[in-house]
């Protein structure tokens, strides 16, 4: 049997080992998605303003205006916390799991075993559990967690699935499985309060066996205090999807994307010369909203982000909540909604070239056009030429100073205000 394993490493969180499939289906199929929106927004009374493009004057930088942050912040391989981030490093291609330290920029594995080089997978506990695994990073209570993703081809045809749940030491040590939960797949965790949220997906085999047609989502929550994963409901169930995670949070409520195809015309099937054609004039994007508290799951009534140009298939454009902000975008206008609930809608302007960009500090920043939005009040403002480099990103704000990480060195560094906006 052909094995074929995927390590995430989350910017999300956990699950319990007690988990029963038979209590998941009936949970994910008799709980339906509403069709009420949890949150009232009339996007057609959002104020719609010009990208009116200011320079900084008398150092009065803008930004700071963000609202405490609620739940987790993610990126492409690194999750932050206040003082740092726990990220995948460049050394190889096996995802070994490093710290960085934001006060003195310092990185270290994460490896407590004595005179350890740390450069051998099988023996360093800084590494994931599969040499070349993608690996992305959590951590809660001062413990960081993983998730396995195990997918088992058999040479009759025939797909398998498993997930199982690590925890660790913040040094990695004391590294051990915490859950196993057959028959699905999981995404990354989303962290708020004591909870984990994420996505957990149920691959339906083709005809043949080996070829996946078809995929449930349902939306599944960990409980770290009493190690205990519920099921809350089923949201999607499509066809060659694209894209169904977490987005993040906003106004209290946990936010979820799905994109795809949620039905197939009579005749077509995984089988067919023109079924991913098919799929791709077939595909949607729904947001679906979940509050923490009732545990209820609504499709919601926040703006929905636009197809991103260029691309080949159907693919959404940057969409985040974050600091109290959504964001997204739709063509070439930007989206905001504020904390307090209004929309504001900025013409002829790009929040980010990058989907995977997050709100920093109340701003969003655009490495391509040198232009950053404060979301508070819409303003933008210029950026200094080279401030950014091609493969970098701002990931966070710490004392003063904004964090740039480098997606392709897996480098951070630090740039101050007066470094990074253009002044008068």
């Amino acid at each position: 049997m052909k094995k074929l394993t995927v390590v995430l490493l989350s910017a999300f969180m956990l699950l319990s080992s007690g988990c029963n499939n038979a209590t998941r289906k009936e949970q994910g199929t008799s709980r339906a998605v509403e069709t009420e929106a949890v949150v009232s927004l009339d996007e057609s009374a959002a104020e719609t303003v010009r990208a009116d493009v200011k320079t900084v004057t008398g150092g009065k930088f803008p930004g700071g205006q963000a609202i405490e942050e609620l739940g987790a912040s993610k990126g492409s391989g690194y999750f932050l916390l206040s003082d740092g981030a726990y990220y995948v490093d460049a050394y190889s291609s096996a995802g070994r799991m490093s710290f960085a330290d934001f006060a003195s920029l310092n990185s270290f594995p994460v490896c407590s075993k004595p005179n350890c080089l740390h450069d051998d997978p099988e023996t360093c506990s800084a590494f994931g559990l599969s040499n070349g695994a993608d690996v992305m990073l959590c951590s809660y209570g001062g413990s960081i967690y993983f998730v396995e993703n195990i997918r088992e081809m058999s040479a009759k045809g025939g797909i398998s699935s498993c997930a199982n749940i690590y925890k660790a030491a913040a040094d990695g040590s004391e590294r051990r499985k915490v859950a196993t939960l057959e028959g699905y797949t999981l995404s990354g965790l989303f962290v708020s309060g004591d909870r984990g949220y994420t996505v957990a997906a149920e691959e339906i085999a083709g005809e043949n066996g080996l070829l996946a047609a078809e995929y449930n989502y349902f939306v599944e929550s960990f409980d770290f205090k009493t190690n205990e994963l519920k099921n809350l409901g089923q949201i999607s169930h499509l066809y060659a999807s694209d894209t169904v995670g977490v987005i993040g949070e906003y106004g209290g409520k946990i936010y979820y994307m799905s994109v795809g195809a949620e039905e197939l015309p009579e005749g077509l099937s995984a089988g067919t010369p023109d079924y991913f054609d098919s799929l791709h004039s077939l595909t949607v994007t729904r947001i679906f909203a979940l509050d923490p508290e009732t545990e209820s799951i609504t499709e919601s009534e926040l703006p929905v982000p636009g197809n991103r140009e260029g691309m080949n298939w159907p693919a959404p454009d940057i969409v985040a909540a974050a600091e109290g902000f959504y964001v997204c975008q739709q063509g070439k206008t930007a989206v905001i909604a504020s904390p307090d609930g209004s929309i504001r809608k900025v013409e002829n302007h790009r929040l980010t070239e990058r989907a995977a960009d997050h709100p920093v500090n109340g701003m969003m920043f655009n490495a391509e056009t040198l232009l950053a939005t404060e979301l508070m009040t819409g303003d933008i403002y210029r950026l200094r030429a080279g401030a950014i480099g091609e493969n970098e990103a701002i990931t966070a704000y710490y004392e003063g100073s904004y964090i740039v990480f480098d997606q392709f060195t897996r480098e951070f560094r630090k740039l101050l205000p007066a470094e990074l906006f253009e002044e008068e």
